[in-house]
């Protein structure tokens, strides 16, 4: 972080390696430096470091989560946000890109909604943007991202997308375990200046080391407990599983895991 300068470049280069063969990142055991360098480069604002990013996360399938474990799911809003500028139709191309990880497109949403909270998007445009997807854009299939879509539009004020909601919620379109009418009312009566202040909540990425620092890898005693898989009883004695993100949720809700207790 002291020699921004001089690490630049060889950040630069390590996510250009895993922008263009991601899977070779994953076979290696302990493979940190990706992670490092996305932290750091969205701390430094290099801009250089988007197209590979977006790159990188358009990959289909589940080699996001391989490479990037729940930075996904956690702050690759607020790295996208800190390295895009103006430029957001990249961000646009993966929501609409079908092909693109349900949980990257739902990211790229909280990325519209971020820039907009830190006035570097006109909040006009990004609604405007909304309404296109739930008038056409988008597929219209129960799906996460229709869930995070609505939560999007809670984050940005949804006043003048509620016809829209409605229509979503009406369509069986949206998750209500996650949000619901109920939840629309509630950031409708707190009002549009309470909304736009909790939706950059995090805030953007100012330091590399209080970002990681919680992390087990850094923890001595998280560190013994992450090499201890989850335990689901069989009989009298325990066995060792690693459910994956495709496989049924062990909890017996008959949901895909990724979209249960994995979520």
């Amino acid at each position: 972080m002291a020699q921004r300068e001089a690490m630049t470049p060889l950040l630069l280069e390590c996510l250009q390696a895993t922008a263009d063969d991601p899977r070779k990142v994953v076979k290696v055991d302990g493979a940190m430096l990706h992670m490092y360098a996305m932290y750091l480069l969205a701390q430094f604002r290099e801009r250089a470091a988007y197209p590979m990013l977006v790159q990188l996360f358009s990959t289909p399938g589940e080699v996001c989560f391989d490479v990037a474990g729940d930075l996904v799911t956690e702050d690759l809003d607020r790295i996208l946000a800190a390295v895009c500028g103006e430029d957001v139709d990249p961000i646009k191309g993966m929501i609409e890109n079908r092909a693109v990880n349900e949980y990257v497109r739902s990211a790229c949403l909280r990325v519209l909604v971020t820039l907009v909270a830190r006035r570097e998007l006109e909040r006009a445009s990004v609604v405007a943007y909304f309404s296109s997807l739930f008038n056409g854009t988008l597929e219209r299939e129960p799906d996460f991202l229709w869930t995070s879509l609505v939560t999007a539009c809670c984050d940005l004020y949804p006043e003048e997308l509620l016809p829209d909601i409605e229509r979503a919620f009406d369509a069986g379109l949206v998750d209500t375990i996650f949000v619901g009418r109920a939840c629309v009312a509630r950031v409708m009566s707190e009002g549009k200046e309470r909304a736009l202040r909790y939706a950059d909540r995090k805030g953007p990425i100012e330091d590399t080391v209080s970002e990681m620092s919680w992390w087990a890898s850094f923890r001595e005693d998280d560190r013994k407990a992450a090499h201890q898989a989850p335990t689901i009883a069989q009989g009298a004695r325990g066995k060792a599983v690693k459910v994956g993100r495709n496989e049924p949720c062990p909890c017996g809700s008959g949901q895909k895991f990724k979209k249960c207790c994995g979520r």
